[in-house]
């Protein structure tokens, strides 16, 4: 059977309209759905530029506020530096007037720093007097006669000598190293005292026992010489001090 034309017309009419309005919908679903979306968006865009204009706000407060403080410190600064100004013009003139005090006192310091090196010069010349008391002591003195009374006296000058001083104690140990040769000859002397065994000892006198008694007198001797020493170094420092 065959389909009339206008109903195969009507057919065609039919879907393409049905594709028409599908269409149609189809597109309207889609440019709903942009819409929301842009909606959204420019809901978004609203919601932070009113942040940023918050913030702006904010930040312009601010800028308000330091400019604020800026002036307000200007101020400050201003007011301390006259004080400064102020305050160095008071040292400055405090400054002279020390200056003029010191040029005053320049002489005072100068003479309390003579008298100072005076009195200085005073305790080195007691000092060393008192040392040379201390070595006449021992000068005076005479060596026992005996030998253990001897190491001991000879024991205690060296003692004694390495605290007045030490440069003669070389010396001292020369007359300790032969005290033994010495007082070994001393006590050989012959009980029978004839003229001759008394002679016999007597040429018996060892070098070593004459090195004793030569140390002995060489310690004398540099005693001596130590103490003019310093009576000379006295004198002058006396001379020095009484010199205007």
């Amino acid at each position: 059977m065959k389909i009339p034309s206008y109903i195969l017309y009507l057919l065609i009419l039919v879907v393409a309209v049905g594709f028409f309005l599908s269409g149609y919908y189809l597109s309207q679903y889609q440019l709903g759905s942009q819409l929301s979306i842009n909606m959204a968006e420019l809901e978004e865009a609203r919601s932070r530029n009113l942040g940023l204009t918050s913030r702006v706000r904010v930040l312009e407060d601010r800028v308000l506020q330091l400019e604020s403080e800026k002036i307000s410190l200007a101020v400050e600064a201003e007011k301390l530096n006259q004080e400064l100004s102020k305050l160095i013009e008071e040292l400055e003139d405090k400054s002279k007037e020390i200056a003029g005090m010191n040029s005053s006192c320049t002489g005072c310091y100068r003479e309390l720093s003579e008298i100072k090196n005076n009195l200085k010069k005073l305790t080195l010349a007691i000092d060393k007097l008192r040392q040379d008391r201390e070595l006449l002591v021992i000068l005076k003195s005479e060596p026992p006669p005996n030998r253990t009374e001897a190491k001991i006296y000879w024991n205690d000058t060296r003692a004694g000598l390495y605290r007045i001083n030490p440069n003669l104690i070389p010396t001292v140990d020369t007359i300790i190293y032969y005290l033994d040769y010495y007082f070994d000859w001393v006590e050989s002397f012959p009980r029978d005292a004839s003229q001759e065994r008394v002679c016999n000892w007597i040429f018996s006198y060892t070098t070593e026992a004459r090195e004793y008694e030569s140390a002995i007198s060489k310690l004398r001797d540099e005693i001596y010489l130590t103490v003019l020493t310093d009576l000379g170094e006295v004198l002058r420092i006396m001379e020095e001090i009484s010199t205007p």
